[in-house]
Parts: structure tokens; sequence; C-alpha cells
């Protein structure tokens, strides 16, 4: 397993499930609430995302082939889904895509683990790539399968606990420059998935 691999799906993760994004609805969600539930909830917040990507991990792939999806279209699709997903956030609409706005005023109403942690945070984007990405062909690949969610689920606890404390992760402006920066990387990570899984697929494409 390459470290500077298991690097990168940590970080396309993180992007991917982008807890910056949610700050507003878990700050709605916990107007009311008290500074330990506040904490208890961003810690199960963040359980969630991590055990929702290790499950996709680990158990995604095997169920869609069981379906008789192949690795190819699922990087295809992922791909798809990931280039949809960083082209809103380059151009500023990634509220648009990755929430309706339905889904925004339930997170918004009360703490709930759905819609917030499932799927407006582990969504489709984030679980593809992580399907398309956690092939165990000997026991160093584990490293590649187990970490990445460990440590998004981790940023995404210490994210939303640092907020319920009152502090300001980053002022609007920077969260948009970042975002927009993020999104330009995606893009083009997506557009490498999607080309994978097409030579995979057509593989006179190699040639």
């Amino acid at each position: 397993m390459n470290i500077a691999f298991v690097i990168k799906k940590t970080l396309i993760l993180l992007a991917l499930v982008d807890p910056f994004m949610a700050i507003p609805l878990f700050i709605c969600a916990t107007a009311d609430l008290s500074l330990p539930f506040k904490e208890r909830y961003s810690r199960h917040l963040g359980i969630t995302v991590a055990l929702s990507l290790l499950f996709g991990g680990l158990f995604g792939l095997h169920l869609l082939n069981f379906m008789g999806v192949t690795l190819a279209a699922i990087q295809v699709a992922g791909g798809i889904i990931m280039f949809i997903v960083s082209l809103a956030m380059v151009i500023a609409k990634e509220e648009t895509i990755k929430y309706t706005p339905g889904e925004s005023q339930e997170a918004a109403s009360g703490p709930s683990i759905v819609p917030l942690g499932i799927p407006l945070l582990a969504g489709p984007a984030a679980l593809s790539y992580v399907m398309a990405t956690s092939q165990i062909t000997e026991i160093c690949d584990w490293l590649g399968v187990l970490f990445p969610p460990f440590v998004v689920g981790v940023a995404t606890w210490l994210c939303f606990r640092f907020v319920s404390k009152g502090g300001k992760i980053l002022t609007p402006g920077a969260l948009k420059i970042i975002g927009r920066l993020a999104g330009f990387l995606l893009t083009a990570i997506s557009v490498e998935m999607m080309a994978t899984g097409f030579r995979h697929m057509f593989p006179i494409l190699t040639s």
C-alpha cells in the first residue's frame, strides 16, 4: 500500500464529506441545546461518518458485485458524482447540489443523525469514492481501508466540537476560497477516476 495514496484518499474523502459546509446546519440544529449535548452530538456525527465510510469500503463493493455491478462501473459512476459535486464547489453551488431545501430544513430543525450525518455528510460522492478505492489484495491494503474513514470521522467530530464551544473555524471568505480550490482538485481527480473506469470497461482505449 502506497502511503501517498492513503494520504491522498484521506484528503479527498475529507473534501467530499466537507464538514465545514454543514456548520450552519449544525449551529441551527443545536442552537437551544446545552454544551454537553452539543459535544455529544458532534461526537455521534463523527462516529456516523467514520462507520458509514468504513462500511462502504468493507462491504459496498462486495454488495454491488453480488448485484452484478463491476468495479469499473463504480469508478465511472463515482467519478461522475464526484465531478458534479466538485463542479458545484468551484462555482459555489455546493449547497444546492448536496442538500435539498427539505433536507436542509430537516437538518436544521433539531439534532438527528439523519439527514445531517447521512446523507449530507457521508453522501453518495464520498461513499462511491471509498467503494471504488478499497480493494483488499494484501495485508497492507487494510491501512487504506481503515485509516481514511477514521481520520475523516475524527476531523468531523473535532470540527463540530470546536463550533459547539463557540469557536470560528475560518471566516466565510476563507471557506469559499478553500472550497473552490478543493473543488478544482476534485474535478481533476474525478476525471482521472472516470478515465480509469472507462479503460477497464473498454480495454481498446488503453492502446
